[in-house]
């Protein structure tokens, strides 16, 4: 993505001045931009609370559309479902003949869920040092392993609520995901704590 941004679409946009079409409304002008949201035309909005006309609406104040997609044209990409059809069918014929179509909303479960088990992986592991350093304590673990990684989600997938980013929880094997992590961090260093995670896993098939 670095690297798309840098290069690709800093060709897209050098030397184009972007101008949304008048039947969207007026443009949204750009300024002290961060990662929740900007002033658009002196007024302070979140990202999140933008309509999709809105997003089109944004130039920037060097006349550039700030939207990460660009055309050649340095206009806004927003044809993602062809881009989706025409690259599935190229897989077909290419690769492999049984490949679905592929829409957007597959794509965007499919990154909800490599990203939720990546951060609940992350945060057992953290569980897991916490308990081999201070002796069990397991209302931390709890709460490492409980919160933050679904708040993480329920922003990056742009929820109002993290109840709605908790559907995604029940898709996932987190005593599997625990089981591996506590591994990691516990194998080669203490096998006795090796063999009681064993014991407790006994008899349980996770594969």
């Amino acid at each position: 993505m670095h690297q798309y941004i840098e290069l690709d679409r800093a060709a897209s946009a050098e030397g184009f001045a972007w101008r949304p079409p008048s039947k969207l409304g007026k443009p949204l002008v750009v300024e002290d931009p961060d990662w929740e949201g900007a002033y658009l035309n002196g007024q302070r909005r979140s990202w999140r609370q933008l309509s999709p006309s809105e997003r089109l609406r944004l130039v920037s104040v060097n006349g550039e559309s700030p939207l990460a997609g660009l055309q050649s044209s340095g206009k806004p990409f927003v044809d993602y479902a062809t881009v989706f059809r025409r690259t599935s069918a190229r897989i077909r014929e290419r690769f492999e003949s049984r490949f679905p179509t592929v829409a957007r909303h597959r794509l965007r479960h499919s990154m909800a869920m490599q990203t939720l088990e990546w951060l609940i992986t992350g945060y057992y592991r953290q569980a897991a040092e916490l308990v081999k350093g201070t002796g069990d304590d397991a209302a931390m673990a709890l709460y490492l392993t409980k919160s933050d990684p679904m708040l993480i989600l329920r922003d990056l997938l742009g929820h109002q609520s993290v109840v709605s980013t908790e559907i995604y929880i029940a898709r996932l094997d987190v005593t599997r995901i625990y089981r591996d992590a506590y591994r990691q961090v516990t194998e080669g260093s203490d096998p006795a704590a090796s063999a009681e995670v064993d014991a407790e896993f006994e008899g349980e098939d996770f594969d």
